[in-house]
């Protein structure tokens, strides 16, 4: 029987379990030796222990989950979501020690969470963009050009981490300090301290137009090796605090059927041009002017219970399968007629854990007004 590490915790990790097992998979967990929440790990059919303290020095420590994943002898590596499920390096890693990674490749990753990088892909696609600018001589001149507010986000951030919105000419003057320290730490060789502390990954910041009022729109599909993209459904976001999702809704009933239309078919065309393989989201914002793309994310999607409400599919099991070539099921519907909404969880715990503190999707019939 072949070997899959589960490379996450909590419920995410309990459900992949459950998952790999009925595919004929022999699930193997994690779990950090400083990590007091090991639930996850009582159905898997073994356990790797990661030394370390806190996410970065364990669940989402690449060569510690490579290593993990050598000493099992596990056939492939799942990351779910999060830090990890989004990290270049780790399909890299996993294909130098021959073990296969359960999400798209390396390169598409990395294209992905360069949030500079994939709005320059969107536009070359034709994808409607926001105004942008990477770096602090450049974003200073977009301030200058487009005027307040705008949204400052860590280049390569995931989550919403370090996302701050800039309203007024003194919060202005304060990010673009920021920005001008950040780049003269890498400059001088070092980690990019405020960068990191405020959730990114380097010292480049990346600031596009706010879009005041506007709704977000994910849209989610799976591409299977001949790049045929099957919808996943699409849901929408009714409640933030400031980058944070507090209340998703699927299927969408705040956009007009037409303008959703235009955003799967710019969804596939973006994906379709990325080279994507796998489970993906394309994230859009909808303000008064039309939509306008914001973010791809390569892995699973936090609120992947809704897109299972939506189409009667196994997300999880799909992307094994895309893994392994097979091509997907038809979805029984892209809406099943009733109305789900989704708690990820509240901002502050997100922030403190990096993990999403979700709720059981809740359905009913949608509205008729």
């Amino acid at each position: 029987m072949k070997r899959v590490l589960i490379a996450n915790r909590g419920a995410i990790a309990a459900r992949a379990v459950d998952t790999f097992r009925t595919l004929g998979w022999s699930p193997i967990a994690v779990v950090a030796l400083s990590d007091p929440q090991r639930l996850h790990t009582l159905a898997a059919d073994g356990c790797e222990y990661l030394e370390g303290t806190g996410l970065a020095e364990t669940y989402d420590h690449v060569g510690r989950i490579v290593e993990a994943a050598r000493r099992c002898g596990a056939d492939a590596v799942y990351p779910g979501y999060g830090a990890l499920a989004e990290d270049p390096e780790l399909p890299r890693q996993l294909a130098a020690a021959g073990i296969a990674f359960i999400g798209p490749t390396a390169e598409v990753l990395a294209a992905a969470r360069d949030k500079d990088h994939a709005v320059a892909t969107a536009d070359r696609l034709g994808l409607p963009v926001l105004p942008h600018a990477t770096g602090h001589r450049q974003i200073a001149a977009l301030v200058k050009e487009i005027g307040l507010p705008v949204i400052l986000k860590p280049v390569t951030g995931c989550g919403g981490l370090g996302v701050r919105i800039v309203q007024t000419e003194a919060e202005a003057e304060r990010a673009l300090a920021l920005i001008a320290r950040d780049e003269d730490d890498g400059r001088d060789g070092g980690s990019g301290g405020h960068a990191a502390a405020a959730g990114g990954e380097g010292t480049d910041w990346y600031a596009e137009r706010y879009v005041e009022q506007g709704r977000v729109v994910g849209v989610t599909v799976a591409v299977d090796d001949a790049g045929t993209v099957h919808p996943l459904g699409e849901r929408e976001s009714l409640l933030v605090d400031g980058s944070m999702k507090l209340l998703e809704a699927s299927p969408v009933e705040g956009v007009a059927p037409e303008l959703l239309e235009r955003m799967r078919r710019d969804t596939a065309r973006l994906v379709t041009g990325m080279g994507l393989r796998g489970v993906a989201t394309v994230e859009f914002i909808v303000g008064a002017r039309g939509h306008y793309f914001l973010e791809v994310n390569g892995r699973l999607p936090l609120a992947y219970r809704m897109c299972e409400a939506q189409t009667g599919l196994d997300v999880v099991a799909l992307q094994m399968e895309l893994a392994q070539g097979a091509v997907p099921a038809p979805a029984a519907s892209a809406s099943t007629g009733t109305r789900t909404v989704w708690r990820p969880g509240c901002s502050s715990s997100r922030r403190r854990t990096g993990r999403p503190a979700g709720s059981p999707p809740w359905s009913w019939p949608p509205s008729r007004g």
